[in-house]
């Protein structure tokens, strides 16, 4: 009886989080169906160098005479493709509409055909697209903090260390580590998030990587929430308290 209730809970977990796997659970279309190339709010650039697409956000009360932060975000498996409209259906897109009016920072919704390996074409894309945000927009430098869920959540630890010059603080989300980059990342401020009962990727590999970089004397934070799912992102953005932390 234990062995089946076990394993009817396990079927429960998988296809609970299924969706939030692939990135469809609890998409929203808003962002896309509010897609301009006007001056501000959310839009689809193209890239010089690849030619690959990639999506952007310019604060509603975007100003060059001040310069802004940035947040650079890597999606999970299930938005890789070439339609960068999937990249702000989930994650942190919807989190930036529920405030387009107000959000202080600009965003790039990078996008990959797959993974986020930091010696990628696609790693290559996401610093060839803030390098023409930087070139077009009054960009703080000094404040781009580059965040990611799931496969893009490796890819935060991946790329920020691969291009940590560029990057003043990671965030990552629900992902998985293999902590071959934490003497790296000792000087880099990182807030790292994780859901307990993680059906996919396992909380203990977010925990002990940021306790490899702090004892290799870094200053990672790790917050840990007591859920099942894969899916920790959605409160996280939706809450807000990590966007002042970022701009900190």
């Amino acid at each position: 009886m234990i062995r089946n209730t076990c394993n009817t809970l396990a079927a429960v977990l998988v296809l609970a989080t299924l969706g939030e796997l692939v990135g469809c659970n609890g998409a929203r279309s808003e962002p896309v169906s509010q897609l301009n190339q006007g001056a501000t709010g959310f839009m689809v650039k193209r890239l010089a160098t690849s030619g690959r697409e990639y999506g952007l956000f310019i604060p509603l009360a975007y100003s060059p005479q001040r310069k802004w932060p940035v947040i650079v975000f890597l999606h999970g498996i299930g938005e890789a493709g070439s339609d960068p409209r999937s990249c702000m259906k989930v994650g942190l897109g919807p989190a930036v509409y529920d405030r387009e009016t107000t959000f202080p920072f600009i965003v790039i919704f990078a996008q990959s055909t797959g993974g986020w390996d930091e010696n990628s074409d696609a790693a290559r894309d996401v610093i060839a697209a803030l390098d023409e945000v930087e070139r077009a927009y009054a960009v703080d430098q000094d404040c781009v903090t580059l965040t990611g869920l799931s496969t893009g959540g490796y890819g935060t630890w991946a790329i920020g260390a691969r291009y940590k010059d560029r990057f003043s603080a990671l965030v990552p989300m629900a992902a998985y580590s293999d902590h071959k980059d934490a003497g790296t990342l000792t000087d880099m401020p990182i807030w790292c998030f994780h859901n307990t009962m993680d059906p996919f990727v396992l909380a203990a590999g977010s925990h002990s990587m940021c306790d490899d970089i702090n004892d290799h004397g870094g200053h990672a934070k790790y917050s840990e929430f007591f859920a099942a799912g894969h899916d920790c992102w959605s409160k996280v953005y939706s809450e807000g308290e990590l966007f002042a932390w970022m701009q900190a």
